[in-house]
């Protein structure tokens, strides 16, 4: 299956809307990164919500570090996690993948696991849990897929050190903003030369498996409340 996500710049300069798609078997982790106030958030409801619709038996575990009101519509929610209890959100998500890998739980639904600024959280935490912590991800990343487990995180930059080494597994990243020289170098070495210095809010590049490169338009989205409710819908089944 693919979900609809975001414009093609290219044929949008020309009039013609056609849209990138994520295919959770082909790409099963996602990251999306960005400096505050390019849109990270906004894409990321809009991605959350078309999985949620296009995917009607997906269960959503939402990790919210930052903690202000972008998922508050969430708060109540049994599998929504806010600031410090993200630990136990990590947590409860790893112990289903646990429970699939040992054949306890034979269930093979999509599983998706959203960290809203994971690396702040890594950086807030004492070294040894940061480690710990860091290598539940990690294994998630190398092995969830076997298992229709996937993970999705947002965060402001991608260093590997926030990941040990399990960065490359995330086969679908997206940058919103325009990316530092560092930024490019980190996740997008073979295409660096082909980004645009000129990126605004809601423009954005993806990059699928290593190989395609795309210049995106985040769509608007005329009905948020809708939008929150198909998330809460995937949080809640």
């Amino acid at each position: 299956m693919e979900i609809r996500l975001f414009l093609q710049e290219d044929f949008l300069n020309y009039g013609i809307q056609k849209y990138t798609f994520w295919n959770p078997d082909m790409a099963p982790h996602i990251v999306i990164f960005g400096a505050t106030g390019t849109g990270k958030t906004y894409a990321t409801k809009l991605m959350l919500g078309r999985i949620s619709k296009h995917i009607p038996d997906s269960q959503f575990f939402v990790c919210d570090f930052k903690g202000d009101s972008d998922f508050s519509f969430l708060i109540g929610d049994s599998r929504f996690y806010r600031f410090l209890d993200c630990e136990k959100g990590l947590s409860d998500f790893y112990n289903l993948f646990e429970k699939r890998q040992s054949g306890e739980d034979i269930s093979r639904n999509p599983l998706l696991l959203f960290f809203d600024e994971w690396a702040s959280y890594i950086l807030n935490l004492e070294k040894k849990k940061a480690e710990d912590e860091k290598r539940k991800l990690a294994t998630l990343l190398m092995l969830g897929r076997s298992f229709n487990v996937h993970t999705f995180v947002s965060q402001q930059r991608v260093d590997a050190s926030y990941f040990n080494a399990a960065r490359d597994n995330f086969n679908l990243v997206i940058a919103l903003g325009n990316l530092s020289a560092e930024g490019k170098e980190m996740m997008f070495r073979e295409f660096k030369d082909q980004m645009k210095p000129d990126r605004k809010q809601g423009t954005s590049y993806m990059l699928t498996n290593g190989t395609d490169l795309t210049s995106i338009v985040v769509p608007t989205i005329s009905d948020m409340s809708r939008l929150n409710n198909y998330i809460k819908m995937a949080v809640e089944r």
